[in-house]
């Protein structure tokens, strides 16, 4: 199983906002085995509206950050905004959420899942 965290830059402690994460830390297991940068969040997360083109071009950035997390089945997540749900369930992951309470690291969450903590 493929488990993957959205995490900060220093690629461990859990961002709140998934689609504002430095990192996509992808566990096999429970062994970090790489880390996908997500450019969208590296303070080029767009100001979109749910209005004309801007939503869909603020959808489709989502996408394209995501992409390299094909194959993965399940992301652990604190919040997740609208697109990113979206793009992220458009590639087959399941979105499960999780609370401060369940970790503050992408290890310790990761982890709690497996035991079935969460």
């Amino acid at each position: 199983m493929k488990i993957v965290v959205a995490v900060d830059r220093d690629k461990q402690t859990i961002v709140k906002k998934t689609g504002q994460a430095a990192f996509f830390a992808i566990y096999e297991n429970e062994k970090v085995v790489d880390f996908i940068p997500n450019y969208h969040g590296e303070g080029n997360h767009g100001i979109g509206n749910s209005q004309g083109g801007a939503h869909h071009k603020h959808e489709n950035e989502h996408k394209k950050d995501v992409m390299g997390l094909v194959g993965c089945d399940v992301i652990l997540v604190q919040a997740v905004g609208e697109n990113m749900r979206e793009a992220l369930e458009s590639i087959g992951l399941k979105v499960q959420k999780i609370r401060k309470k369940d970790g503050t690291t992408a290890d310790e969450a990761v982890q709690n899942f497996l035991n079935d903590n969460l």
